[in-house]
């Protein structure tokens, strides 16, 4: 078995070329969403630095902060320094993963019960992260960039997203609705 984090340790030097001047979050949803620093790119680094050092154990709370991303990478684009956020946030999914954590993070899921297996959310998927096998369908959650499409596009309703983040159809139909209102 691999030693702990072993993916995540090998971008200790991109953590340290952080200057953590915060252009990375000036465009980020998920901080424009909360408002807490934790959700901002710049504070999973922070989270995911003293997860390394070991000023911090992966509790629950603090593995669900730092795999929140939609991968829209504008932090990237921001960022001063060009570290590569979202590959350490996917390396942080992946380690997390093979450490036995569970998390939810902004990933799809799926209601096995409605899906009609008919593949429309594989063939939408840009990251193939859904697969089909004997045993029903599968997300990557490592891969799953909690864009959504998957869930607009399935007839049967079978994807689920995370609440509070504005992509369920729920959310999105409010959004609409708000919007025609204004018009």
């Amino acid at each position: 078995m691999a030693a702990p984090y072993e993916r995540l340790k090998s971008w200790m030097h991109e953590l340290n070329l952080c200057i953590r001047c915060g252009y990375c979050y000036e465009l980020c949803h998920l901080y424009k969403s909360h408002a807490y620093e934790t959700d901002t790119p710049r504070g999973k680094l922070l989270l995911i630095y003293g997860l390394l050092t070991g000023a911090l154990q992966p509790d629950p709370g603090m593995v669900e902060k730092v795999v929140q991303c939609f991968y829209c990478k504008n932090c990237e684009r921001s960022c001063s320094s060009k570290v590569s956020l979202t590959k350490i946030f996917t390396d942080a999914k992946a380690d997390f993963l093979d450490a036995g954590i569970d998390f939810r993070g902004l990933a799809a899921r799926t209601d096995d019960d409605l899906c009609s297996r008919c593949r429309v959310c594989q063939a939408v998927c840009k990251n193939e992260a859904i697969s089909f096998g004997e045993d029903g369908k599968k997300i990557d959650i490592v891969k799953c960039e909690g864009c959504g499409v998957c869930a607009a596009t399935c007839p049967s309703n079978a994807i689920i997203m995370v609440e509070g983040f504005g992509v369920t159809r729920g959310e999105l139909r409010e959004t609409v609705r708000a919007f025609l209102e204004e018009v």
